[in-house]
């Protein structure tokens, strides 16, 4: 006679312990490769958000100021820091969190001090983003507005070749790249080419017809803290 088949015996705590270590390992092996490619892109689209509500509230402030932005209030070339106070001010907007940007120096602290002159609003350190002076709604389109902040204000801008990401003035994205707003309400992530030991813009920006140049600009400056 044949002899019963035996029960086949199921997986024990031991097997099941095995399984649950095996995708532990495999989730801490996998979790910094997903997070680095995850991360920047949503850290950027956050940022161009931004980019994108400072543009939009210039815009507001010029509908009611003859087409002008606000840095055409003061007699005297002011900051960038000093324009996009001003919209607070004016009530234009109410969170200087916007005038940040992800893994930036340059954050707001969300305290704008109370009206009339909110002085804590946009203080140094606060502001990441450079803007371009004397631009009206009637300038070209094509004329860069707003910049992620460079080694300094002076035009052509550079930045570095070095330390992409990383919370320091003048870096940029990885691959070399910054965002810039435009006066036509644009928001482009722009490739920066190398020269010499920086990186500056592309001839698509600083020849955006493709054959005229842009005039030399006057860009009003972030302020650091001391």
């Amino acid at each position: 006679m044949n002899e019963p088949e035996k029960p086949k015996k199921g997986w024990g705590c031991l097997q099941w312990g095995v399984v649950i270590v095996v995708l532990l390992l495999l989730v801490s092996i996998l979790r910094p490769m997903i997070f680095n490619v995850v991360s920047p892109m949503s850290n950027q689209t956050s940022t161009a958000n931004n980019c994108r509500q400072i543009i939009m509230a210039m815009k507001i402030w010029a509908q009611d100021n003859g087409g002008t932005h606000p840095d055409s209030a003061f007699q005297e070339m002011p900051t960038a820091n000093q324009v996009f106070r001003k919209l607070i001010q004016d009530e234009v907007i109410e969170d200087e969190r916007i005038f940040g940007a992800k893994d930036s120096f340059f954050v707001g602290d969300g305290k704008i001090g109370t009206a009339p002159a909110f002085k804590q609003a946009v203080e140094a350190g606060e502001n990441h983003w450079m803007i371009t002076a004397k631009q009206t709604t009637m300038s070209a389109a094509n004329t860069p507005l707003v910049f992620e902040n460079a080694i300094s204000s002076t035009w052509p801008l550079s930045w570095l070749c070095t330390h992409q990401e990383e919370p320091i003035r003048g870096r940029t994205w990885a691959k070399g790249t910054i965002i810039v707003g435009f006066n036509d309400n644009s928001i482009r992530v722009v490739d920066l080419k190398k020269q010499s030991d920086v990186m500056v813009l592309p001839d698509t920006v600083l020849i955006p017809s493709g054959t005229t140049p842009l005039p030399p600009l006057k860009i009003l400056d972030i302020e650091e803290k001391k």
